[in-house]
């Protein structure tokens, strides 16, 4: 990949893993976890708008984007954003953001049951490293919250929503194959901004009681860990694989982890050090794997 590319996905990176450090900064002001994911989706297609507006691009409109739009927007966008942000209610952004390193993982496995690439012995012996580090966090049960943490909660809830997040990087990767970045973005959003929107007459209706402050983090959230990370992702994805787009995931661990601690005060325990040491190993021989046999037909191919 070319330096520029790598840009792209750092910026993806340091966004996403900045979300749930903003999330769990939003609790503290009075904002509930269905309304953040619904208003933080809101703010990305206003933010999405004025891009348009201010590069003079039309708004998309042909069925192909609104099509990709309405699947990405909802295994991309909708569910992973809503269990997500649930799961940092029970676990802090760093036992959160360790979670997400498992998304090549999980790319990975949708590679091999949609017939893309094919699972081998190195990449099981990832797989089962990253499970172990895993199964470490569920065991000991430390969720990196002094109250009201639940590890095995956490854990669940984010292992769903990283299912459904690979599984949109793989159909991305084919929608971008025919449509601008720009093009995506936008119905994505709106689709899963209307789908976020759904749940809030059920649970405590509209915002009464959010802070000033916590309105600005919900706002950042949406332009500088949404809009932003996405568009940067898929501007990327347009030149690299799948698997080399889910290396967002080395980086958005680190990002949660360390500003967890900085902002947040968050715990950084032996067990979450243990456990991320597993899970990014894992991701680590995994990927290692795929492009040391995506490399081998190619050299093989030279030497001919």
């Amino acid at each position: 990949m070319r330096p520029a590319h790598w840009l792209l996905l750092l910026v993806a990176a340091i966004g996403w893993g900045l979300g749930g450090v903003i999330t769990r900064a939003a609790f503290d002001h009075g904002v509930d976890p269905v309304e953040f994911s619904a208003y933080r989706s809101a703010f990305a297609v206003v933010a999405m708008l004025a891009y348009l507006f201010v590069t003079r691009r039309p708004i998309p409109s042909s069925r192909a984007a609104w099509g990709a739009g309405m699947i990405l927007g909802t295994v991309n966008l909708a569910a992973p954003f809503l269990l997500l942000t649930l799961a940092v209610v029970y676990a802090s952004a760093g036992f959160v953001g360790l979670l997400v390193a498992n998304i090549p993982i999980g790319t990975a496995l949708w590679a091999h049951f949609l017939g893309d690439e094919r699972l081998n012995a190195p990449k099981a012996f990832g797989l089962s490293v990253s499970f172990a580090g895993v199964l470490l966090l569920l065991v000991v049960g430390d969720s990196g919250l002094d109250e009201g943490g639940n590890a095995p909660l956490a854990i669940g809830l984010s292992l769903a929503g990283l299912s459904l997040a690979s599984f949109g990087i793989l159909y991305a990767k084919r929608a971008l194959a025919a449509l601008d970045p720009t093009r995506l973005a936008l119905p994505q959003f709106t689709v899963g901004t209307a789908l976020l929107i759904i749940p809030i007459p059920f649970t405590d209706g509209l915002p009464t009681d959010f802070t000033t402050f916590g309105w600005l983090l919900v706002i950042a959230a949406g332009v500088f860990s949404t809009a932003l990370p996405f568009l940067a992702f898929y501007e990327a994805m347009k030149h690299v694989t799948a698997t080399q787009a889910a290396l967002t995931g080395y980086v958005i661990p680190l990002v949660a982890i360390v500003l967890g601690g900085l902002l947040l005060d968050e715990r950084i325990t032996p067990t979450l050090i243990a456990g991320g040491v597993l899970i990014i190993l894992g991701v680590i021989l995994t990927d290692r794997a795929t492009t040391s046999k995506r490399l081998i037909p190619q050299n093989s191919k030279q030497s001919d």
